[in-house]
């Protein structure tokens, strides 16, 4: 059996080496997407001073700036920080980016496609491979492979502590890259089980949604403002401490015709680690502004608050700078396994060529 399994392992492990080095890389990349948007582009993503004006204030000079297209969604950003406006342009459902800084209501950029920015790209290509829909599928295969890479490694090595920071230097590089492979493998499988686990889940549910939802985008096409213009979305963001004590409004998704209705994400101050920062929402009817409902992840089901932790769990953030460092760090460590595996059977495979040949 043990045999059998080493087999598997090894093949699991040909098989998916290319494509997970790719979303191991870019992943370990994306941990620290806002520190590199700030690298890149500081001209479009970092705002001029840590104040800002009111939402609805915002929200004026935004559309007084883009007459051609509707705002559609509004992330708030951290202090210092340009807010990220999503929008698509009238006669068409084709969302674009741009940036806004919150302390002077001035557009940093005109809208621009969702991967213009680097990272953008880099998100794109690590959950799709950029290769759409049939990459959401792909690359949910490579996860499961992943988690059954972890779970067949800790069984070929189950007495791991014996050896585990053991490597066999002077014993030739075939032995040196199998006690890496081992040390590296056991070191980062609790990490590699929970991305494997989330990435899955939430590509496998983006794939059905896309694929089975039923969507067309052509019935979605803009034709006019979907909220009346008159709203007090100065009063609706007070509103939201009112349903909810306490509520951090993190993103507004405005109406179109696939959304009706405004609706507030966000999250209590008090949030555990495991929230994520969209997990509660407050709607308001988009001509009357009246609250419509409120919804607190705290009181939500079990279901909905383990996928809500997803987001912490899989980006490393439930632990600060920390985390975030040791997630960048145990995520690009499949990086290493790929190469060192591929390696290691082709080193094998000369060997046997050699022995044949004898």
């Amino acid at each position: 059996m043990r045999r059998f399994l080493w087999k598997w392992h090894g093949l699991l492990g040909l098989i998916v080496a290319v494509p997970l080095f790719i979303i191991a890389l870019s992943g370990s990349l994306l941990v620290f997407k806002a520190e590199l948007d700030a690298w890149l582009s500081p001209e479009q993503v970092l705002a001029s001073a840590d104040s800002r004006l009111g939402f609805g204030q915002l929200l004026k000079h935004a559309d007084q700036a883009l007459p051609e297209h509707e705002i559609l969604g509004w992330e708030f950003a951290a202090n210092g920080e340009a807010d990220s406006l999503y929008v698509a342009k009238m006669g068409s459902y084709e969302w674009q980016k741009l940036w806004l800084d919150p302390a002077t209501g001035q557009l940093l950029s005109p809208p621009m496609s969702m991967t213009h920015m680097l990272t953008d790209w880099l998100l794109e290509l690590h959950y799709t491979l950029l290769l759409d829909h049939a990459g959401l599928l792909l690359s949910a295969l490579v996860s499961v492979l992943l988690i059954l890479l972890g779970l067949s490694g800790i069984v070929l090595h189950r007495h791991f502590w014996r050896t585990l920071f053991t490597l066999r230097f002077g014993r030739g590089l075939r032995l040196l890259l199998s006690d890496g492979h081992k040390m590296l493998g056991i070191l980062g499988v609790p990490v590699f089980l929970i991305l494997g686990f989330t990435g899955a889940w939430w590509n496998i549910e983006h794939f059905i949604d896309e694929e089975f939802g039923g969507h067309d985008d052509s019935q979605f096409v803009l034709t006019k403002r979907y909220y009346n213009a008159e709203l007090d979305f100065d009063a609706m963001l007070a509103a939201t401490q009112e349903a909810l004590p306490g509520f951090v409004a993190t993103y507004v998704r405005l109406p179109d015709p696939s959304y009706p209705g405004v609706h507030f994400f966000g999250h209590q101050n008090n949030k555990g680690p495991l929230r994520s920062r969209f997990g509660s929402i407050i709607s308001f009817d988009d001509q009357t502004g009246k609250l419509s409902s409120s919804f607190d992840v705290r009181t939500a089901g079990t279901l909905y608050q383990f996928v809500d932790s997803f987001r912490p769990l899989h980006y490393g953030t439930f632990g600060g700078l920390t985390t975030r460092i040791l997630w960048c760090l145990l995520g690009f460590l499949p990086c290493l396994m790929a190469l060192s595996g591929f390696w290691m059977w082709r080193s094998r495979v000369r060997g046997r060529k050699r022995t044949a040949r004898r």
